[in-house]
């Protein structure tokens, strides 16, 4: 009667061995494989669409927009597209990029829900956001941390030590101009 209950007991161990060794075999092909979670690296020469499609409305200009900002109030918002030459964007994902406005000014534009990341390659080429305009006051250490991710030196960081009116944009999509 022992040796029947034996049996099942060690056809288990049998089996979880063979599965154990089976898996083992496997390791190897699914290290060398790329998971899907991994992104590729986006390049402004390939891509050209990020973020939600949008169809072109009233793309406004970046005189345009410089005068909607002026007239914006702390808490307004507006829903606008335009399009504007990349000053900056973030050197370390692309999770953010400033806009050239005249008189030196620039909006600094995020992406909905962190959804969507632009090109590191984009400065200087043109680009088109769909979203929401708004102004808003950054605190020195968002401010010393947007330096950092754009590459300045420690000096020019250490130099921010007060907050500063933005001129902001939340991008639900951007698009490349070729």
């Amino acid at each position: 009667m022992k040796k029947l209950l034996l049996l099942p007991i060690l056809l288990m161990f049998l089996a979880c061995g063979q599965q154990n060794s089976t898996e083992e075999k496997k390791d190897p092909i699914e290290q060398s494989t790329e998971s899907p979670s991994e992104e590729k690296e986006l390049s402004i020469l390939t891509d050209d669409q990020f973020g939600e499609s949008f169809q072109n409305k009233e793309i406004k200009k970046a005189e345009d927009m410089l005068k909607i900002y002026q007239d914006l109030s702390l808490g307004d918002t507006l829903q606008v597209q335009f399009q504007s030459q990349v000053q900056s964007v973030c050197a370390k994902k692309g999770c953010w990029m400033k806009l050239d406005l005249p008189e030196d000014m620039n909006v600094h534009v995020t992406f909905k829900d962190y959804g969507f990341f632009v090109p590191k390659d984009s400065k200087g080429h043109e680009m088109v956001v769909e979203g929401r305009a708004f102004i808003e006051e950054t605190d020195v250490e968002t401010l010393k941390h947007y330096a950092e991710d754009a590459g300045e030196s420690e000096e020019d960081i250490a130099a921010i030590t007060s907050p500063e009116m933005n001129y902001r944009f939340i991008a639900e999509g951007a698009r490349a101009v070729k």
